[in-house]
C-alpha cells in the first residue's frame, strides 16, 4: 500500500479557492473577478523585447542570481523612485514574489521558529512558513481601522521563538496602505526583538488618494527582505519575473537554496524585464489609471447595494467588502452569486479568520465585465 501524502498540504480550508474554481469552470460567460491578474495584454514593445531575445540566442542559462542587466534594472529602479543604494549583492532574479519569499523564508527559519503574519494575508504566506517547519502566529486587522495593524496587538505577539514579521502594504486582499507611523512602529517592534521583515511590495505603484507608498527597506534596510515582482506593475503575470532584495547573508543564502528549487528564472522573462524596468514611465501611468478607475467605479456602485458594506481601496487592485447583511457567510454568499449570477469573486476565509463576512473582488476585467457584476450584484435576490 502506498503511504499517505504529507499532512501539511492536506487541510480542506486550503481548498476553497480550489472547489469554486471547479465549479465556474463547468459555467459559460463568467465575469472572473476573483484572480489578481491584470486583463491587460503586456506592452507590445515588452513582449518584443524577450522575443528579439530569443531569436539572438537567449535562450539559455543566466547566472545564478541572474542576467546581470535585469539586476542592474532593478537597483536602478529603487534608486531612481525610492533613493535606495544598493549593490549587486543585495539582489537576486526571482520566478515572481512567492518564489522570492520562499526561498527567503527558507533562508532564515529554522523548525519551531514563529513567523507574525497580519490578517488577512496572502494566501501563500502560511504555506512558505510552514514548508520550513516554522509556525505563523495570526494578528488580525479589523474593518473599521482601516485593517490597519493594532501595534500593541502585534507587540503582544512576538515571542522569544519569533524570526520575523511579514508586512503587505499596500495589502492584498484588503487594499491597506500603512502608514509612516505605522511602518515606523513596525520596525521598532522588529528592532527590540531582533525580528526580519518581510517586505511584500507587489503592488507598490497602486495608491490612492492621500495614501502613500513608503518602502520599509529605507525604514530598516538592514533587516527588512524585499519581494518584488513585475507581475501587477507591467501586467506580466506570464512571465513569471520578480526579484529579491535583502542583506547580503540572506541572499547568499537563498541562492543555496534556489540551486535545488529553479536555479535561474527563465532567461527571456529577465530581458523583458530589464526593459520594461529601464521604460517604466511608459507603462506605469496607464496601468494605474486604469485601476484607479475601476475601484473607483465598483466602490461607488457597490456602496449602494443594501446588504454590502464598502471600503474604498487606499491601495492594491482588489475592493474588500463586507457581505454579512447579506444574512450569508463568505463561502456560501460567494457560490450564490456565481450559480445565480455568473460572477465570481473569493471568499474572505480564504486569507484567513479575519476575512470571515467578507469578499475580495478583483478590479481585473475592462468596465463592460466591471458594469455587468454591479447589475448581478444590485439585482441578486437573496435567499430568504
Amino acid at each position: 500500500m502506498v503511504k499517505p501524502l504529507s499532512k501539511l498540504f492536506q487541510n480542506p480550508e486550503t481548498n476553497i479557492l480550489a472547489e469554486i474554481g471547479k465549479t465556474a469552470a463547468l459555467m459559460h460567460g463568467v465575469v472572473d473577478l476573483s484572480i489578481g491578474d491584470p486583463d491587460q495584454t503586456t506592452a507590445r514593445s515588452i513582449i518584443d523585447a524577450a522575443y528579439t531575445a530569443m531569436k539572438q540566442g537567449y535562450t539559455h542559462y543566466t547566472a545564478s542570481a541572474g542576467d546581470p542587466d535585469y539586476l542592474q534594472a532593478v537597483l536602478k529602479f529603487h534608486k531612481d523612485y525610492f533613493n535606495l543604494d544598493y549593490d549587486l549583492t543585495n539582489v537576486r532574479a526571482t520566478a515572481g514574489a512567492s518564489h522570492a519569499l520562499f526561498i527567503a523564508m527558507g533562508a532564515i527559519i529554522d523548525p519551531g521558529d514563529e513567523v507574525v503574519i497580519l490578517e488577512p494575508y496572502f494566501t501563500s504566506y502560511k504555506v512558505e512558513v510552514e514548508a520550513f517547519g516554522g509556525k505563523p502566529v495570526f494578528v488580525q486587522t479589523k474593518p473599521e481601522n482601516g485593517f490597519q495593524p493594532n501595534l500593541t496587538e502585534l507587540k503582544a505577539a512576538v515571542t522569544a521563538k519569533t524570526k520575523a514579521i511579514i508586512v503587505n502594504s499596500p495589502c492584498n486582499p484588503t487594499g491597506a496602505v500603512f502608514n509612516q507611523q505605522t511602518l515606523t512602529d513596525i520596525v521598532t517592534i522588529a528592532r527590540d526583538a531582533d525580528l526580519y521583515i518581510f517586505a511584500d511590495e507587489v503592488y507598490w505603484p497602486y495608491v490612492f488618494g492621500d495614501n502613500k507608498f513608503i518602502p520599509l527597506e529605507s525604514l530598516a534596510p538592514e533587516r527588512t527582505i524585499v519581494t518584488g515582482s513585475l507581475s501587477k506593475v507591467f501586467a506580466m503575470t506570464g512571465f513569471r519575473i520578480g526579484y529579491l532584495l535583502a542583506p547580503k547573508p540572506i541572499i547568499d543564502a537563498a541562492g543555496l537554496l534556489n540551486e535545488g528549487v529553479s536555479y535561474t528564472p527563465v532567461a527571456p522573462s529577465q530581458h523583458a524585464g530589464t526593459f520594461a524596468l529601464n521604460h517604466l514611465q511608459e507603462f506605469m501611468p496607464t496601468l494605474q489609471k486604469a485601476f484607479a478607475t475601476r475601484l473607483n467605479y465598483l466602490a461607488e456602485n457597490l456602496a449602494k447595494v443594501p446588504y454590502l458594506k464598502v471600503q474604498p481601496a487606499a491601495g492594491s487592485i482588489y475592493l474588500f467588502v463586507d457581505i454579512r447583511q447579506s444574512g450569508l457567510d463568505d463561502v456560501a454568499f460567494s457560490d450564490y452569486l456565481l450559480k445565480e449570477k455568473n460572477v465570481l469573486v473569493i471568499p474572505g476565509r480564504a486569507f484567513g479568520a479575519a476575512g470571515n463576512g467578507f469578499i475580495r473582488i478583483a478590479a481585473t476585467q475592462d468596465m463592460p465585465e466591471l458594469k455587468k457584476a454591479v447589475v448581478a450584484f444590485q439585482t441578486l435576490k437573496l435567499p430568504q
